[in-house]
């Protein structure tokens, strides 16, 4: 359907009907992905890329690292997810030391003490524009590869998702991360109050 689509656009399509031709090509990325087509998925999304702004690939470029998660191609997916970010003004540890994780992990714990599971969950009806979660998508969408691998970016990327969301509004894609939160607080630190936000 997508592909028939964007042929019927024809060569130009891109300089007579951008948000056409975008609509059609998330729509080809996104069921690409769906049946497991990870060349197809690189296809589209890099037509994207080469023809919006970079703010307007966002939801391609999420939909790209799940697909090298999926294809266990999790380094790239990683050092991809940094990349985005960094082009997102997000600036992520490199390789997180062992203080840097635990700094991480009080800083976070500090600040969610402040908050009441009454306040959080109010947090969930948060309006704000999709560009503001962009951080927490792209995250949120290596954080599968950094988890299968056991990497050590997996505490880092919880707590920085917590900490946005607390900021900002919490979203879909914050979930995980509360919950990979409460994991460490509960199984390494025996922090069963700290756990249950």
């Amino acid at each position: 359907y997508y592909s028939n689509g964007i042929s019927f656009l024809g060569p130009d399509c891109w300089c007579n009907d951008a948000q056409l031709c975008l609509g059609l090509h998330h729509g080809a990325v996104l069921s690409s992905f769906a049946l497991g087509e990870a060349d197809n998925v690189d296809w589209y999304a890099q037509r994207v890329i080469e023809h919006v702004s970079f703010e307007d690939t966002i939801g391609v470029q999420q939909i790209v690292l799940k697909s090298l998660a999926q294809s266990d191609r999790h380094q790239e997916c990683i050092s991809r997810g940094i990349y985005i970010l960094r082009q997102l003004n997000f600036y992520f540890p490199l390789a997180p030391s062992n203080d840097k994780i635990l700094n991480t992990m009080a800083s976070t714990a500090s600040m969610a003490s402040q908050y009441s599971s009454d306040r959080i969950i109010s947090l969930c009806h948060a309006t704000t524009d999709d560009s503001t979660y962009a951080v927490v998508k792209i995250m949120d969408a290596f954080y599968v590869s950094a988890y299968t691998t056991a990497s050590s970016f997996v505490p880092v990327i919880a707590c920085e998702i917590i900490k946005f969301s607390l900021q900002n509004g919490v979203c879909p894609e914050s979930a995980m991360s509360f919950a990979t939160f409460a994991l460490f607080k509960i199984f390494l630190q025996g922090d069963y109050s700290g756990g249950k936000y």
